[in-house]
């Protein structure tokens, strides 16, 4: 009776986990079932394997400096399927939820979780950069994967003391290093604080957590030794706290933009995004998609009231701190990196932190008022679908900034065909496009850094896509030239319009060559037939182009 009661809740939890994973999915293909490729993609999973063998590309970029695994899964499998992405899609989501369930798995050995851990896990609008686009997914979701792998086996060893798992552990805690860094910062954490939380009824197996450190020295040692000065060698370059300037400029800015992803970011992906989702879906009739994710979100409240508990844990202080510690500890890495960058995918690995403190809250919310168990389900239920919603204006967006990529791309590649029909003619030519906007798009949920940029945001973007397109056979310098500022003055060496052979201007979907004329404190931009298109402006470095 026992076997079968274990084989039932095991079938109910892979029906759930099933439903879990079918959310993910309709919230990625809101905007159809296809995938949209967005900057880096067009390098990385398409450019790198048509134009180098692997070991050419080694040679060129150093590939295998930084995130080596991921690396080589760029080029041998997410390269083959770059005109499938879907696929993609389908199985980064299906490994984000294994992810999840793992994450459940370890985290409920010591604390009680409910219906909303997975939820915020999964669906938290926030963490659509990092789980939808390729080139994030395919590093953070990886890296995840094998935390939480390294995190079960280390597991299995304090439960058994079997030495195939004190061996298998070693080699996986590796592996999340060759994909995210913040991952494999998580996997430390993850394995030091299980070997704490067992206390001193295993503290003997529990030092086999303190592999971690030489892990680090490792992942240092062989990707140093892979380096070979290309750009991904640059990746790892650190700013400790004893340099000039850490304490009064470096570490601000850092804390400020993870403060900004996490504060305004995380609630205008939410509050905005579920507003702008509500439009998307009345204007443009997704009636089909709205009765499937309103099904699938009640039935997986429905399995959650039916899930049967586990063993009780009444921690509640214990996990909010233990929450918190998951979500910060995978931020440090940014607090030494020499490039202080925080996107909006760098949140993703603090999900499973914040996903346990959020599940926690909800669960001592609901001890004092009625239905325990199917006031967290319900409330769970609401709260995927809110998601869901709100990720659908993120989609959307997706997917009209890859319309507005490919409508830039091909307008350029169609005017240099006419204008320059020969390879020769191309040669060494720099060619400035005006009027490229970082983003096309006329409203967003959260502007942040590269969030829903598209190509037309840098040179380095928009020439991976043209040689996407064409091949790059024979194809000139073009460097996207927005409006507002066109420069400042870190880059006015490379973006003054002053510097180009030829001049172009963007404008409703269409190029038209222009031409400078020099006058007393501004440049004059007209189309070469007395029409005066507007200005070219500097002041205090800065130049602005204001249309006529």
């Amino acid at each position: 009776m026992r076997a079968c009661d274990s084989l039932s809740r095991q079938r109910r939890e892979f029906v759930r986990y099933g439903v879990l994973l079918a959310l993910v999915m309709v919230r990625n293909c809101a905007a159809g079932l296809a995938y949209w490729p967005q900057l880096d993609d067009y390098i990385q999973c398409h450019n790198y394997a048509a134009g180098f063998t692997f070991s050419q590309l080694q040679a060129v970029v150093g590939v295998l400096a930084s995130r080596p695994l991921a690396g080589m899964a760029d080029y041998y499998l997410w390269s083959p399927l770059f005109d499938r992405m879907i696929l993609g899609v389908a199985l980064m989501s299906l490994l984000y939820v294994a992810d999840i369930w793992m994450g459940e798995k370890l985290l409920g050995r010591y604390f009680s979780l409910g219906p909303v851990f997975p939820v915020v896990m999964a669906l938290f609008p926030l963490g659509v950069e990092g789980t939808y686009w390729i080139s994030a997914s395919t590093r953070i979701i990886c890296g995840l994967f094998f935390a939480c792998l390294a995190g079960l086996a280390f597991g299995a060893w304090l439960d058994t003391g079997k030495p195939g798992w004190a061996l298998a552990f070693p080699g996986l805690m590796l592996l999340p290093f060759g994909f995210y860094e913040q991952s494999a910062v998580l996997a430390m954490t993850l394995v030091l604080g299980m070997a704490l939380l067992e206390g001193r009824r295993r503290w003997k197996r529990g030092l086999l957590a303190f592999w971690s450190f030489p892990a680090v020295g490792i992942y240092f040692a062989v990707t140093g030794a892979l380096s070979n000065g290309g750009v991904y060698g640059s990746r790892g370059q650190l700013f400790l706290p004893n340099a000039p300037g850490y304490w009064s400029d470096f570490l601000p800015n850092i804390l400020g933009q993870i403060r900004q992803v996490f504060g305004p970011g995380g609630w205008a992906t939410l509050s905005r995004g579920f507003l702008r989702g509500l439009v998307l879906i009345a204007r443009e009739r997704m009636a089909l998609w709205t009765v499937l994710a309103a099904a699938l979100c009640l039935l997986y409240g429905w399995l959650a009231v039916r899930r049967e508990k586990g063993e009780e844990h009444h921690r509640t202080a214990l996990a909010l701190l233990t929450g918190l510690l998951l979500a910060a500890a995978p931020l440090s890495i940014f607090l030494i990196l020499a490039n202080p960058w925080f996107s909006c995918r760098g949140a993703v690995t603090s999900f499973l932190g914040l996903a346990l403190a959020a599940d926690t809250l909800v669960s001592l919310l609901w001890r004092s008022l009625p239905g325990k168990k199917a006031g967290p389900a319900a409330f769970s239920a609401v709260l995927a679908l809110t998601f869901c919603v709100a990720g659908t204006s993120e989609i959307r967006d997706y997917r009209d900034t890859w319309e507005a990529d490919q409508q830039a791309a091909r307008a350029v590649l169609a005017v240099l065909d006419r204008d320059f029909p020969t390879a020769e003619g191309r040669k060494d030519l720099r060619v400035g496009v005006l009027g490229m906007e970082a983003s096309f798009l006329p409203e967003q949920n959260f502007r942040w850094h590269e969030h829903i940029h598209g190509c037309t945001e840098s040179s380095w973007a928009f020439t991976g896509l043209l040689v996407c397109l064409n091949g790059g056979e024979g194809l000139p310098s073009v460097t996207p030239l927005p409006t507002d500022p066109i420069y400042r003055q870190w880059n006015a060496a490379v973006n003054d319009p002053r510097g180009f052979d030829v001049l172009y201007y963007y404008r409703d979907g269409a190029l038209c060559r222009i031409y400078l004329e020099e006058e007393t404190e501004e440049l004059r931009v007209t189309d070469g037939q007395g029409q005066t298109l507007g200005i070219i402006r500097e002041e205090q470095g800065v130049g602005r182009f204001l249309p006529a």
